[in-house]
């Protein structure tokens, strides 16, 4: 709700004033503000529900999305299933990794549903023979309200894709 209410109030108060100034209609253009932001609103609240609802989650949810697993294989392997867990996500490109560290870094391409997201996974050494791997997808552009579910749906991926990969190797 309060994303609805701050993508209202942003849209409604900038639509609004261009239109005033434009028509020179401080009241004209504040009531096309209204009406504009409510529908904005109405729509992107819509659509984010749809979104969200077709990944298996209801309502709406922080556009900053994190999930932490554990791996029964050793660090060296899971760093190397963790960038082709990142990579399967369509549109990813890594843009950092230090196997020492056990960070990996990656981008997704702009599409229709977003500007773009920042990937960050970090693998972690519990034992000789468990790991930890924390996901983090977020979007590229901070001020990002809405993103459709687009996040849960990189972490959803790579925590599934790492899970699913894990019970069929053999060490």
């Amino acid at each position: 709700m309060k994303k609805l209410l701050t993508i209202f109030f942003i849209t409604s108060i900038s639509f609004g004033l261009i239109m005033g100034l434009l028509f020179q209609e401080l009241e004209l253009g504040i009531t096309v503000g209204f009406f504009f932001g409510l529908a904005m609103a109405v729509m992107i609240g819509i659509i984010n529900k749809i979104s969200m609802k077709s990944i298996g989650e209801s309502g709406t949810s922080s556009v900053k999305q994190e999930k932490v697993i554990e791996l029964t294989l050793p660090c060296k392997p899971v760093f190397e299933l963790c960038k082709k867990a990142v990579l399967s996500i369509k549109g990813a490109k890594i843009t950092y990794e230090n196997e020492q560290e056990g960070i990996i870094r990656a981008k997704t391409a702009v599409n229709a549903l977003t500007w773009g997201d920042t990937i960050v996974v970090n693998v972690e050494k519990i034992n000789a023979e468990n790991s930890k791997v924390h996901i983090q997808s977020k979007p590229a552009v901070p001020t990002t309200v809405v993103d459709y579910g687009k996040n849960l749906k990189n972490v959803k991926a790579i925590s599934s894709y790492l899970m699913d990969t894990q019970k069929n190797i053999t060490l």
